[in-house]
């Protein structure tokens, strides 16, 4: 796992996904840095480091990033409620176990 810092999760994004997440984490890094000067806080780049820091943390295992990528299909996607809500649930137990491991 990366530092965390914005410039070692910039190079494990680049790493990681160039094509698609590298845009979406420059804008976000550029979003945060503007609302945290505005409001005269650091909370939200706290915020984004964390989001970051997950993010790295599932997608350096594909397999499990696939299983995310699965489960949020069927959340967008199912009509059966039950299967929906197991796959919130799995949704939520793989985030938890990223924030665990990279502690």
């Amino acid at each position: 796992m990366p530092d965390k810092n914005p410039a070692a999760l910039r190079v494990a994004v680049t790493r990681l996904d160039p094509a698609n997440a590298l845009p979406q984490f420059d804008k976000h890094w550029e979003e945060a840095t503007r609302e945290a000067r505005d409001s005269f806080t650091l909370t939200p780049c706290r915020a984004f480091l964390e989001q970051w820091f997950t993010w790295v943390a599932v997608h350096r295992l594909p397999v499990v990033a696939a299983r995310l990528a699965e489960c949020e299909r069927i959340v967008a996607g199912a009509d059966d409620r039950a299967e929906r809500r197991a796959a919130a649930a799995e949704i939520s137990r793989i985030l938890a176990a990223a924030q665990e491991s990279a502690r």
